[in-house]
């Protein structure tokens, strides 16, 4: 059955089993014949969220007038950045967010709304509601409301009116925008959709691993060749309108932002890459190589639960397009299809490529520029690469270098396990070697996956001559050195291609190396990192490459005011553009030569689906090979010195307003978690105070303990889409920062309600303990306890212990310290 669903779509719906529907879902008709999707996802305690469809039935100015931002106000539902209304191909989509289902009358109140709602049109409607609910209770609620909507008429099958019609002519579209920067480009070719009746079985999943298996491709070419090529890149998306979202063609895109002097050789680059992909194919190491960088993302999904938004959104394409409610177990099981040669998936792979890429049909070029440009000659020239392309192979090696290993076999000395005691935070293990390195070990079966954290003391605090904006460069650095007998582009996708991943992070006082991986790949990540530490040679083109694209970029909004909130700190990990040059590089060569020198000044942590036998027996190996020295890392007294008082700037980035609030405040266990619903208590003002401006708001908490103890706020309020937007709605920024402001007033101000209280605390209690039963979890919070010494995990007690006045003062002190307000135009 799956080689029919590999190689046609023109195979009958009875010749293909349905899939499943998600046990958490629950799908019937209410007595209206409204058809009604009920989802439990506990992800957010108490909140759920809310939609209703519309089908072939676009918004309407009845619609926009049904919008009640008096309602939103009482009821504190903020819009989302398409608004509260959407059209989706031809269908109106009413969607609300975070309802406080924690109090019954908002419950009760948002359920008459969205029902008076789907009262006043006679089009066939679905309601949705996914979040912490009670499906029976829930039920019995729509059960009721319902009768107030006069009978809708339900088709017995819903099959849309589709007639795939190919173009054989291209389209050329030219915006031109006087004064843009970036020069943006974009190709994209177009299929049939997936028909109907085949929509819920094997075949859907399937093309949607062939198109993720597609992308991968292309966009490690794409990303070698222009790299090749000399051509700066600002960013690069893929992305793709396909049967699961629309009612229409399938449509794959690539879009690139680069210089406007090299538009024409980014074209011709895409077009190149794309046609020789089209004429030769991928060989099957290639395939296997993509492959192996997709399972751990198809793995993690099927063990973690979807967000609400992606649930929502699986309801609302299974009411209007048919798309399936399956769960994500059966992607990763057609996904690893080991029953399937590599050999027979590359071939399909290459079918599938070849039958989507075809020159000049079905294609579109958008660009976007400062300037016009001739679409004729833009046409011709991205026809004579394409061309090219197809008769002249490049000749490259576009594997992922998977194989590629024998330069990492490290020759170590013998070390030995000197001590071992219980490591208190998590209930594992803690073994101290007689390299004097130590490993905290955590064992959480089930996930075929595992965390890690390889944690260094020393940070930008010990780095000499460095300027503001400079520190969030250092940590990039790392991936720019050849390593293992690699490059640094070959180690890299070698990394990939083992399903590693890799980051980095340098701090004030501390440089961690952090990820996850399959548990197999233990062996791997240890002589990886030995690579890194070891033997390696700064790659000069590399940082070139990244330089030249990081000229593209600008200071982003928290950056920016985390600089303004502390002027005269250089040690912060933040980017400012422009302070980017070859001394940092050099300043970031001796930072890593001297961390990794004194591999024992930090503790590596392994958390996750890992054996410990297997575990001690691979650290008794490898951990020989990294350096030690006697001693720990002295640390640098540093002293930061935010501003006092509010200040008010205007600028240019991503349009909103934005607010920092900073304040000394000792960090406790308690302090650390009355942030987290302090931040929802502000969040929930916000959104009331907002509503009559089309405003969004996002509320986050953070934490320093070095140089000083500290919290800080970040608020980010967002201008909704207008058009999904009340009628008698505007934007105003002004209006908005002024509500901002009585917002953070009336938290500073008045305590919250003891329902409010309890029904955040029971949010929290029940987010940290799911968080702290996973490998990142306890990661997170081992990495507080050895880089921060704060032991955060007796989190039950300390969440009791807050009352209305802790977080009502707690407000109030972040409310009285320094405060950075920015507002932002285009």
């Amino acid at each position: 059955m799956l080689a029919l669903a590999l190689f046609s779509i023109s195979v009958p719906a009875a010749g293909l089993p349905t899939l499943p529907i998600d046990s958490r879902i629950t799908k019937g008709t209410l007595g209206c014949g409204v058809t009604y999707y009920m989802v439990s996802n506990p992800s957010a305690k108490g909140y759920a969220d809310i939609a209703v469809v519309r089908r072939d039935e676009a918004p309407s100015d009845q619609a926009r007038k049904s919008l009640r931002p008096g309602f939103f106000s009482r009821m504190k539902i903020a819009p989302r950045r398409e608004g509260y209304i959407s059209d989706n191909d031809g269908s109106t989509v009413f969607r609300y967010e975070n309802v406080s289902f924690y109090r019954p009358e908002v419950l009760d109140s948002t359920l008459l709304y969205t029902f008076d709602q789907i009262a006043q049109s006679r089009s066939e409607q679905a309601i949705i509601v996914c979040g912490d609910i009670d499906q029976v209770e829930l039920k019995k609620k729509m059960d009721i409301f319902s009768m107030l909507v006069p009978r809708i008429l339900v088709k017995e099958a819903h099959s849309p009116d589709y007639i795939w019609e190919p173009s054989p002519a291209p389209v050329v579209t030219v915006s031109t925008e006087p004064g843009r920067k970036i020069a943006e480009i974009s190709v994209s070719y177009s299929s049939a959709r997936i028909p109907y009746p085949l929509m819920n079985t094997a075949q859907f999943i399937v093309t949607d691993i062939l198109a993720k298996e597609f992308r991968t491709v292309v966009g490690h070419r794409l990303d070698r060749n222009l790299k090749d090529a000399g051509i700066p890149v600002a960013y690069m998306k893929y992305w793709g309108v396909t049967s699961f979202n629309s009612a229409g063609d399938e449509r794959y895109t690539v879009t690139i932002g680069t210089s406007p002097e090299f538009v024409d050789a980014a074209m011709r680059t895409v077009s190149s890459t794309l046609a020789e992909l089209d004429s030769f194919g991928v060989s099957e190491e290639e395939f296997a190589d993509a492959k192996k960088t997709l399972q751990p993302s198809f793995l993690k999904k099927a063990k973690a639960l979807p967000t609400r938004e992606e649930d929502v959104d699986r309801c609302i394409a299974h009411f209007l397009y048919g798309s399936p409610l399956s769960p994500k177990t059966e992607d990763f099981t057609l996904f690893s299809r080991k029953n399937v040669a590599d050999s027979t998936q590359t071939r399909i792979l290459n079918q599938f490529s070849s039958a989507l890429l075809e020159q000049l049909s079905n294609l579109s070029l958008e660009y976007t520029l400062a300037d016009t440009l001739d679409k004729d000659e833009a046409l011709f020239y991205y026809n004579l690469a394409y061309l090219y392309g197809s008769i002249t192979p490049s000749g490259k090696d576009y594997t992922w270098h998977s194989s590629d290993t024998l330069g990492m076999e490290p020759t170590v000395s013998k070390v030995r396990i000197k001590n071992e005691k219980a490591e208190p935070v998590t209930g594992g293990k803690m073994w101290t070697f007689s390299n004097g390195m130590k490993v905290v070990y955590k064992q959480i079966p089930g996930t075929g996956m595992f965390n890690y954290c390889f944690l260094l003391s020393g940070g930008l605090s010990s780095i000499d001559n460095l300027i503001q904006g400079e520190g969030g460069y250092i940590a990039p650095m790392l991936s720019m050195y050849d390593a293992g007998g690699l490059s640094c582009s070959a180690f890299h996708d070698l990394v990939k291609a083992k399903g590693v991943t890799m980051d980095c992070h340098v701090g004030v006082y501390s440089m961690n190396i952090s990820g996850e991986a399959p548990s197999s790949r233990l062996p791997f990540l240890l002589k990886t990192l030995l690579a890194i530490s070891g033997d390696r040679t700064f790659n000069w083109g590399e940082f070139e490459t990244y330089a030249r694209d990081a000229a593209f970029g600008r200071t982003s909004e928290p950056d920016y005011m985390d600089m303004q909130m502390s002027p005269g700190f250089v040690y912060m990990p933040v980017k400012k553009a422009g302070a980017l040059t070859k001394e940092t590089a050099r300043k970031a060569d001796k930072f890593f030569q001297d961390r990794f020198a004194r591999a024992n000044d930090g503790v590596f942590i392994l958390t996750g689906d890992l054996d410990e036998a297997i575990v001690r027996r691979l650290l008794l190996k490898y951990l020989g090979g990294f350096k030690t020295d006697r001693g720990s890392m002295a640390r640098a007294a540093v002293d930061r010195r935010p501003i006092v008082g509010t200040r008010t700037i205007e600028g240019s980035g991503t349009p909103g307003v934005y607010v920092l609030m900073d304040a000394d405040y000792s960090v406790t266990t308690q302090s650390y978690y009355t942030a987290d619903i302090a931040a929802e208590a502000l969040r929930q003002s916000l959104v009331s105070h907002l509503a009559p401006y089309g405003f969004g708001a996002e509320v986050t908490a953070s934490l320093e303990t070095q140089p000083q103890e500290r919290f800080q706020i970040f608020i980010s309020c967002y201008p909704a889409r207008r058009e999904g937007l009340p009628e008698n709605v505007t934007w105003d920024k002004e209006r908005a920062l002024t509500a901002v402001r009585a917002a953070i007033q009336e938290v500073s101000r008045k305590a919250p309600s003891q329902t409010d209280l309890n029904a955040w605390k029971a949010m929290i209690t029940d987010i940290t303990k799911k968080s702290l039963s996973t490998s990142s979890g306890a990661v997170a919070i081992l990495k507080a306890r050895y880089a921060a010494g704060k032991d955060f995990s007796k989190y039950a007690d300390n969440i009791n212990s807050i009352n209305p006045e802790v977080v009502r003062s707690f407000l109030a002190t972040l409310s009285s310290g320094g405060r950075i307000e920015y507002i932002v135009d285009e």
